[in-house]
């Protein structure tokens, strides 16, 4: 009997406790207080990674922010950030969940218990018109605050969870085309409804956390209609064209007058949608995932075309599918700051808020870079053919 080779770990993806510290209970300026000491005292020690272990109902926001921001601090010597471990205990409510999906590897126990919602706040004993308005104003910039910082530290794992469930598709040839279908650009709601099935078939997501998917993509097909729809033809007209569309759209809809409340929401989402950073985020995604979501089927037919314009077509193929897949993302993300929406460590994992359920046998990227081949090193002193 061969000896079994030792498990490769990997420090960036294994929690360590004498490089740790805790979360629990309330999250408060106590608990801050407790906490800050001994963040500096790790990042003075070393640039190795730090853990974070998180049992929590949540608490303050502003105190989460302030403890993700001391995690992620640099040094007078500007040395990287150190990288962050999450670990959900037990409980990881709020703004808990805030700190737990802010983590560079983000793990959970089975046993763990996720729940998301939006901003809430402590009002007054009694309140005027004007500060009802105010409040409403404050939270609803919180909501899109928290869900666009959400998308942004999740995006990565709900890219992975997608492009394992297009292989998974693929395998079992049961949908046809598959994840992204057979359109050049696939639509956020095809995705969304191929993404649901899966789920649905295998069991692995409750409705009413999917159906939040399926709104997501409502609202992302509509957006992408209605700007399509504006015909905008250069950058300089984009606001001016938003402005009359938004605004004839809503006259249009309403019976005596227009809907004030969706015309600033559709305001807010369609110059969102012409903000640099999706762009940017875009970009980024369609890079890294280039591999990833490049299939099999499209491999061999690229392999028939014209070699000069092979890395177009598979450039453009993947950026389409990171377009949809992002903005499909983002609108999911502001979802879970319509309600209260607990959920189970798996449910968490299958829709991309962590990376992996400790115990459990699900892809994660630990696994793929722990048992990723050894590149082999050329010895010092070699020569150079």
């Amino acid at each position: 009997m061969s000896e079994q080779e030792p498990i490769r770990r990997d420090p960036k993806y294994r929690p360590n406790y004498g490089r740790s510290i805790t979360i629990s209970g309330v999250i408060d300026d106590t608990l801050v207080a407790r906490l800050l000491p001994e963040i500096v005292r790790l990042q003075s020690t070393s640039r190795d990674p730090i853990t974070v272990y998180i049992d929590s109902p949540g608490g303050d926001t502003e105190c989460a922010k302030l403890l993700l921001e001391a995690l992620r601090a640099s040094d007078q010597d500007r040395s990287e950030p150190c990288r962050i471990i999450t670990v959900a205990l037990g409980e990881a409510s709020s703004a808990a969940s805030d700190i737990l999906m802010a983590g560079d590897y983000a793990l959970v126990y089975p046993y763990s218990r996720i729940l998301c919602h939006g901003t809430r706040i402590r009002p007054l004993s009694s309140f005027t018109k004007v500060q009802a308005a105010n409040y409403a104003k404050y939270m609803a910039g919180q909501d899109e605050g928290f869900a666009l910082t959400l998308a942004r530290n999740c995006i990565n794992r709900f890219m992975f969870r997608a492009s394992r469930v297009w292989r998974m598709i693929e395998d079992m040839d049961a949908t046809g085309p598959g994840l992204f279908g057979d359109a050049d650009v696939p639509a956020a709601s095809s995705i969304a409804r191929e993404f649901h099935r899966f789920l649905q078939a295998n069991v692995l997501v409750r409705d009413a956390i999917v159906e939040q998917i399926d709104i997501a993509a409502e609202n992302a097909q509509s957006i992408f209609a209605f700007v399509a729809n504006l015909h905008l033809s250069s950058t300089l007209d984009r606001k001016e064209a938003i402005r009359k569309g938004i605004l004839n759209d809503a006259l249009s809809k309403a019976s005596s007058e227009a809907d004030f409340g969706e015309l600033e929401s559709n305001y807010r989402l369609l110059s969102d949608f012409f903000e640099e950073h999706h762009r940017e985020m875009i970009q980024a995604l369609s890079y890294r995932w280039l591999t990833d979501l490049y299939g099999r089927q499209e491999h061999i037919r690229a392999a028939l075309e014209d070699e000069e314009e092979r890395p177009k077509w598979i450039a453009e193929r993947i950026s389409a599918r990171c377009f949809s897949l992002w903005y499909l993302f983002v609108f999911f993300c502001r979802q879970l700051q319509t309600g209260d929406f607990p959920m189970t460590a798996t449910e968490a994992y299958w829709l991309g808020l962590i990376d992996e359920v400790i115990g459990l046998d699900l892809p994660c990227p630990r696994i793929l870079v722990e048992n990723a081949p050894d590149i082999p090193i050329e010895p010092q002193g070699a020569s150079q053919s």
